[in-house]
């Protein structure tokens, strides 16, 4: 019964996790102003650069919602796997903690300290896009999954959005520009940051609902 209470709360404390980081980077968004005294654009910054210190007024919100998200979607993982259980929730388990630390992680070094913070959100976008296979590919062969066929849709959207930009993640160095370079003259269409979005806001979706779905299958 206790277990279960925790479980319980896992799905709170997940979706506890989802406003906060909506609102920590919607707020500093709004109030953005980059190198070029350019404010924010979705369709050509990188989410990272909220939270560039010197740059991003509101860094600090974006870091710090960063990284109390990041620890509020790593307990909700693991409240899920314990939910799944067996081998299925064992290796979920460690793939979701894995992802949620290392969103944690992102806010703790943020675009100053740009190779450490590249291989650490290489690290999430990797991680995601196994997270989101591996529970999409539960729920549609699992003989008794604990969770709804219906979130293997919101699951198989947040895969294809982590696969969509791996794919693309590494065009700019196969033209022979880093990214770095890139953010010096960007486009004002750039589909690396409009799928960074992408992958963001299906994340949040797939918590989200997945976290009230979960509660409704333990009541159940």
């Amino acid at each position: 019964m206790q277990i279960k209470k925790l479980i319980f709360a896992s799905s709170y404390i997940g979706q506890a996790g989802v406003l906060i980081l909506l609102l920590s980077a919607l707020m500093p968004a709004a109030f953005y102003i980059g190198r070029e005294n350019e404010t924010y654009s979705f369709l050509n910054h990188f989410i990272s650069e909220l939270g560039e210190i010197g740059v991003s007024p509101l860094a600090y919100i974006f870091n710090g919602g960063l990284i109390l998200g990041g620890i509020c979607i790593s307990s909700f993982m693991l409240g899920l796997a314990i939910h799944i259980g067996g081998s299925w929730g064992l290796i979920l388990g460690a793939i979701g903690l894995v992802t949620g630390i290392s969103a944690t992680l992102v806010g703790v070094f943020p675009m100053n300290q740009l190779e450490i913070h590249t291989a650490i959100a290489n690290t999430f976008f990797y991680g995601g896009l196994l997270a989101a296979l591996g529970y999409t590919l539960y729920v549609i062969f699992s003989s008794d999954p604990r969770l709804p066929k219906i979130t293997a849709i919101t699951g198989g959207a947040t895969m294809l959005a982590f696969a969509a930009f791996v794919w693309f993640l590494p065009a700019p160095l196969e033209d022979g520009q880093s990214i770095s370079e890139i953010l010096k003259n960007r486009p004002e269409i750039w589909t690396l940051p409009i799928l960074e979005w992408v992958v963001f806001l299906c994340v949040m979706g797939w918590i989200g609902s997945t976290a009230s779905l979960m509660r409704k299958s333990m009541k159940n």
